[in-house]
């Protein structure tokens, strides 16, 4: 995908942007924050699913250190809430499959872990900002992408 986009790599005999039936985008040089070629052969795109699921599995990453400024987005804090013994699961409606990183196509954990109650829960803690803020982008990307009452109108401003 990344040779046949021309994204930070190419083809060394074949140049998929100079072929004849590419088509031009025209992109803002003040978007020096988004990379894509001028010409195009084709685009991809990953279903909502994936996306979605994707940004689970980089919170359960073990190699990845997530930040977002100061501030640490962590697994461990999840696991707090589920290992604390004053939450019952009615509290947050999370099990330990939820974090479970071989399972890495479970959707319906990506929505149990952006739920309100799992949010509000971690608001207790000031050191979990961080998670607060990806666990709300995940539920955006839920609202924007997956959640067919979302108008489109709701989906342009997310």
């Amino acid at each position: 995908m990344r040779l046949a986009s021309n994204f930070f790599a190419s083809l060394p005999n074949y140049k998929l942007d100079i072929h004849p039936n590419v088509f031009k985008i025209n992109i803002s040089k003040d978007w020096t924050w988004f990379y894509l070629n001028p010409n195009q052969l084709f685009l991809f795109f990953q279903d909502p699913i994936h996306l979605i699921t994707k940004w689970r599995n980089r919170l359960l990453s073990s190699t990845a250190n997530l930040s977002l400024g100061k501030y640490e987005i962590s697994m461990k804090h999840i696991e707090d809430i589920i290992n604390n013994e004053s939450y019952t699961r009615l509290d947050h409606c999370l099990t330990i499959s939820d974090i479970n990183p071989k399972d890495r196509q479970n959707y319906q954990s990506c929505i149990r872990l952006a739920s309100d109650d799992v949010i509000n829960l971690l608001k207790v803690n000031d050191n979990t900002r961080g998670t607060i803020i990806y666990l709300s982008l995940l539920k955006l990307l839920v609202k924007a992408y997956i959640d067919k009452s979302t108008s489109i109108s709701e989906r342009e401003f997310i």
